[in-house]
């Protein structure tokens, strides 16, 4: 029987929406633990009365400094901020303005394979930098040790949330399947919101497909981690490597499977 996430749709909050169901062996993620989204700036008051309802009592913002000084979250809950990209050398999210503002630079970067293999080295970044381990290791212990319901995002809550919410998922044996599920999900629930800006890179000229690779998710950006993560010994490895021992996992399993 497939399994789909539950997605709340709202105009304020794109990505938003709850693992509960995914499936663990023989067990399942409980419902409303785990929530995702985008980055809680500018919620109208319908949406922020949707979001009071889930009850949350902790939100992980995984945004450089850049971002959440730019778009700050509305207070809904406990806040913790994890910079995943801190360490990073990559471009930031800022310093890639340029190229949306030079259309043939733009259009280069992504018709060339540029765009994927940006989008690749990021998803080993989630593993190999200090400044994501450090990250993804509170978010679990974080994760494990809270009560209520959490939610994590970064800006688009789709990449560095993505990985937050499949290793979370992963760690206490769900199955890949619907790990894969989840995160694909963000094509169907955010593409279609970001509608605008396809228009208006269509109105330049430009394919707007072409946007696909850096606005959306693929497979094979998260078997890139998947796969760094065995390089280095598998996901046991991995959660040792990120302080993650045995007593916080089976509290993890508690938190998501009851």
């Amino acid at each position: 029987m497939t399994w789909t996430p539950r997605r709340i749709d709202l105009a304020t909050v794109g990505n938003l929406r709850e693992v509960g169901g995914a499936r663990a062996g023989t067990s399942a993620v409980t419902h409303g633990v785990l929530y995702r989204s985008m980055q809680l700036a500018g919620v109208s008051a319908p949406d922020q009365t949707v979001l009071q309802d889930l009850h949350l009592t902790l939100i992980v913002d995984l945004r450089t400094k850049v971002e959440l000084e730019q778009a700050p979250d509305q207070p809904f809950a406990a806040y913790t901020w994890l910079d995943v990209l801190a360490d990073s050398s990559m471009a930031s999210q800022a310093s890639m303005e340029p190229l949306f503002a030079d259309p043939k630079a733009f259009e280069t970067f992504l018709s060339d394979g540029t765009a994927e293999q940006y989008m690749r080295k990021a998803y080993l970044e989630f593993v190999d930098l200090p400044s994501a381990r450090r990250a993804y290791s509170r978010w679990l212990t974080d994760l494990a040790t809270s009560d209520g319901p959490v939610l994590v995002h970064c800006t688009h809550g789709k990449d560095r949330t993505g990985w937050a919410v499949a290793l979370a998922l992963l760690a206490v044996g769900v199955d890949e399947e619907d790990v894969f599920t989840d995160y694909l999900t963000t094509n169907d629930q955010f593409l279609p919101a970001l509608r605008p800006v396809f228009d208006e890179v269509a109105a330049q000229g430009l394919d707007p497909s072409l946007l696909e690779p850096v606005l959306g998710v693929r497979a094979e950006y998260l078997q890139t981690t998947l796969d760094r993560v065995a390089a280095i010994g598998g996901l046991s490895a991995y959660l040792t490597d990120l302080e993650v021992d045995g007593a916080i996992r089976d509290q993890l399993a508690q938190r998501l499977l009851g």
